[in-house]
């Protein structure tokens, strides 16, 4: 919690799942799946709650590498010091914690290392009786293993191997060594120095023995010898980082190195009482700054029988979303949650997954006709289905939530093949079934078409090979084969998964000699070396999309030409002149009958009108079907529901009324009826919901229906936040009112520039939610210049930021106006676009 409570007061993101949104994982331990999830799935940064800690203290982020849990020089490393003064344990608990390894004061099971410069002590005495299982090892065990960066062999630096050389007589101090700042002070404890040193001594600390000694020759012998404890450590200058091995500090908030100092001659011990004055003055504080908890806490390291190799990833800025695309059972490449939870695809612009090749496609097939203008809330309107295969790979649960979404969206099931049929949903293209509706030209598509056209609101022809059925069932043509990908991120490499389950194939997070294959986007990183040092062969995505279709020319080797092209762009968009003989469905454009428009949307008179808010009785609201979340029977057009900025304990209380009361609760703010929350917010739940939802309320709502047993009427709740309403120049209650009546984007087209925060991805989720289209690449000058509505204000709008200024330096010579993203996120709060308030002027 406290953790969680720094992220949030300074400016990140939590996210409860993993997805291509996250860019920081915290993780105290190694153990846990999503562990490894993250380390092969995600690739993505794993560091412990210090970095979250300790970059507070120091106001700027610390490097991630120094807070990763494996493969750091102490890592696995639990210290406890033992008999060394503080001018000793700060330097050495600094340099172990920087290295990976963790340092404690008690002695308990934990520790692995306890560090000593003598053979006695409670601690020395209690591991030495009562276990093996610790190192006993001297200060330059650490310092030693820094400077050669290996781990050294901790028997050869047990402090009983220390010699003690014999002291030299006493002999009196030239007067030259004086005259050279060189002070000592000297007491009947005080052994003599024989020789001049290159650093100061200060006599402000006074020698004091740990108990009352015999001022006798052998005592004074035995004294000297223990003060000259120090191996023989002698260098001619001050240890740096850079002759040690040793990291410098610099970056984390305070100036000096963290070694040791090493002295030219045997003088007394760091720990004995005199006090060291070098040229490194605020060691002291650097240290304190990377130092942990006390507590220890327990570090597994699981080994791996072949190292894998992890690809390169760009950095991804935090946000928080919704639940990710979960990947499909070993069994089938289908995920069943996928089609019962339909999601807006959260980053369009960046992902070729959920994205038509209309180009290809737009001439020869097609989906509705044109002239119809669906709604895209009923993007299946005049399909009517027959669901074939799948009865036999999921239950009638959930073919009952399939019909459901598909009837939400304007569609409908039939029970059995006839001549209504306009679409046959089909796993494979084995059964009597398929084979008839294929001679008489009806549409074949797979789960995987329906989720994605569900994504974009919109019935469009399949453009990706697992669209389609399956040209094999039992027998995959990649049984044998084992496959990794690399420079691939969330929804594409979900979909990659889905894709190597369809063959048959093994996939794999990571690489190992034995891999046969690494699907690569681009060149670089490092699976894409070692698969070239390996000789493994390495392949774009049209490979394996050649491999679902059942094109086992792709297996053949040499590896063809046309698949070792990578970094080509459009991967996932396959070759529609394989598979004419599957199309000849989308030949002919989809229509729809008068009966079914007068069933779904009566207030619409013509078909060639243009799509308007309907203002007639609504259509069929989407259900969301989670069995974590939402009962089965829940009623069509049952409260939607949806929290936000409530803490969990709470929400969950929330969600078990929700659920009582008969409703549903949701996690994507495109599907919410009800947003209920304490306060106005400044979140992509908000600011997407806001577009969407029908009411924005305060948890009262739940509580008084929990007492009525029965949803109350909402506007007696809604919520009122008048200080935020000022703050942002909105009102909440018109915003919601003028959102239901016309989409705020509507007509109109966003390029977003890459460093604009919040990212493309959020960005685009607002934008499309509010009506808008976002396209990846950026319109010509030209385009953009002659795309001006009646009131001269362009049509196609690009936002952009001060680090991506120069993207757009040819836009502003020609005067045409570019906008930051609050032309975007006050517009969505206020319901209304402002072309001059949120304007990047020429002069910046």
């Amino acid at each position: 919690e406290s953790v969680t409570s720094l992220l949030e007061k300074h400016g990140a993101k939590r996210d409860s799942y993993l997805s291509e949104m996250v860019s920081h994982v915290i993780a105290d331990s190694t153990t846990s799946d999503d562990y490894s999830e993250a380390k092969e799935l995600f690739e993505l940064p794993i560091v412990t709650s210090d970095w979250v800690v300790l970059s507070v203290k120091c106001g700027r982020q610390l490097p991630k590498e120094v807070f990763s849990l494996e493969g750091r020089l102490f890592s696995g490393v639990v210290a406890c010091p033992s008999e060394l003064e503080s001018e000793d344990v700060l330097p050495l608990w600094g340099m172990i914690v920087y290295h990976g390894g963790r340092c404690q004061l008690d002695l308990d099971d934990a520790v692995t290392h306890l560090i000593t410069a003598c053979t006695e002590g409670l601690k020395y005495e209690s591991v030495q009786q009562h276990t093996e299982k610790v190192h006993i090892v001297t200060p330059d065990w650490v310092t030693d293993t820094i400077a050669k960066n290996e781990r050294q062999d901790e028997e050869i630096y047990h402090p009983h191997l220390v010699e003690y050389p014999k002291p030299k007589p006493p002999t009196p101090l030239p007067e030259s060594v004086c005259q050279n700042d060189v002070q000592i002070q000297v007491s009947d404890n005080t052994p003599s120095v024989s020789e001049p040193m290159d650093v100061s001594i200060s006599a402000s600390h006074n020698i004091q023995s740990e108990a009352p000694r015999p001022d006798t020759p052998n005592a004074k012998e035995a004294l000297a010898r223990k003060i000259s404890s120090r191996v023989n450590i002698m260098i001619s200058e001050p240890a740096t980082p850079e002759k040690t091995g040793m990291p410098s500090f610099h970056s984390l908030g305070s100036p000096g190195s963290a070694g040791i100092v090493r002295l030219p001659s045997p003088v007394p011990s760091l720990g004995m009482g005199l006090h060291l004055r070098h040229e490194v003055p605020n060691i002291r504080n650097t240290l304190r700054n990377i130092t942990n908890r006390a507590a220890a806490l327990p570090v597994s390291m699981p080994v791996r029988a072949s190292v894998p190799c992890t690809s390169n990833v760009a950095h991804v800025p935090p946000v928080v979303v919704s639940n990710p695309p979960q990947a499909p059972p070993p069994d089938y490449p289908f995920p069943p949650k996928a089609v019962s939870h339909p999601v807006q695809q959260p980053a369009t612009s960046q992902s070729s997954v959920s994205t038509p090749n209309r180009s290809q496609s737009s001439a020869l097939y097609h989906g509705h006709d044109p002239k119809e203008n669906v709604p895209p809330d009923l993007c299946l309107l005049g399909c009517i289905f027959c669901i074939v295969d799948y009865q036999s790979i999921i239950g009638s649960d959930e073919l009952n939530a399939w019909q459901k979404v598909i009837e939400q969206y304007g569609g409908q099931v039939e029970s059995s093949y006839s001549s209504r049929v306009t679409h046959v949903l089909c796993a494979n293209q084995k059964s009597d079934v398929f084979k008839v509706a294929q001679k008489e030209g009806k549409r074949l598509v797979s789960a995987f078409w329906l989720n994605d056209c569900l994504m974009q609101k919109k019935m469009v022809p399949p453009w990706q090979a697992l669209h389609l059925p399956l040209s094999f069932n039992s027998e995959k043509p990649g049984f044998n084969q084992m496959i990794s990908v690399t420079n691939f991120d969330g929804e594409e490499r979900v979909r990659l998964k889905q894709m190597i389950n369809a063959i048959g194939a093994k996939y794999t997070g990571y690489m190992t000699h034995h891999n046969s294959a690494l699907i690569c986007k681009k060149p670089g990183g490092m699976k894409f070396e070692k698969a070239k040092e390996w000789r493994i062969a390495v392949v774009n995505v049209q490979w394996l999309s050649d491999l679902v279709l059942g094109n086992m020319d792709a297996l053949r080797l040499p590896v063809h030409v046309r698949y070792l092209q990578v970094g080509q762009g459009r991967e996932f968009h396959m070759d529609l002149t394989r598979v004419s003989h599957l199309m000849g469905g989308w030949k002919t454009s989809l229509k729809i009958n008068k009966e079914t428009w007068k069933k779904f949307a009566p207030s619409i008179s013509s078909f060639g009108q243009e799509n308007r808010r309907l203002s007639g009785p609504s259509p069929p609201k989407r259900l969301k079907v989670d069995t974590a979340s939402s009962a089965p029977e829940a009623e069509v057009g049952a409260p939607r529901v949806m929290f936000t900025l409530y803490p969990k304990s709470l929400t969950s209380r929330l969600e078990a009324i929700v659920k009582k009361l008969g409703g549903v609760t949701v996690n994507n703010p495109c599907h919410c009826t009800h947003l209920v929350c304490p306060s106005l917010a400044r979140t992509i739940k908000f600011f997407v919901a806001i577009n969407c939802c029908h009411f924005i309320l305060t948890k009262k709502w739940l509580e008084d229906s929990a007492a009525q047993d029965r949803f109350l009427e909402e506007t007696p709740y809604a919520l009122k936040d008048e200080k935020g309403e000022a703050a942002l120049g909105c009102n909440i209650m018109e915003s919601l009112r003028r959102a239901q009546i016309r989409h705020l984007f509507q007509d109109l087209v966003f390029h977003i520039t890459p460093s604009v925060v919040p990212p493309v991805c959020e960005m685009t989720s607002i934008i499309q939610s509010a009506g808008g289209t976002v396209v990846q690449k950026r319109p010509s000058v030209k385009q953009i210049a002659t795309s001006m509505d009646e009131k001269g204000h362009p049509k196609i709008i690009v936002i952009t930021c001060l680090n991506d200024l120069h993207l757009s330096q040819d836009l502003r010579n020609k005067k045409i106006p570019v906008y930051n993203a609050e032309f975007v996120l006050t517009g969505v709060m206020r319901q209304d676009i402002d072309f001059n308030m949120f304007r990047i002027m020429t002069s910046v």
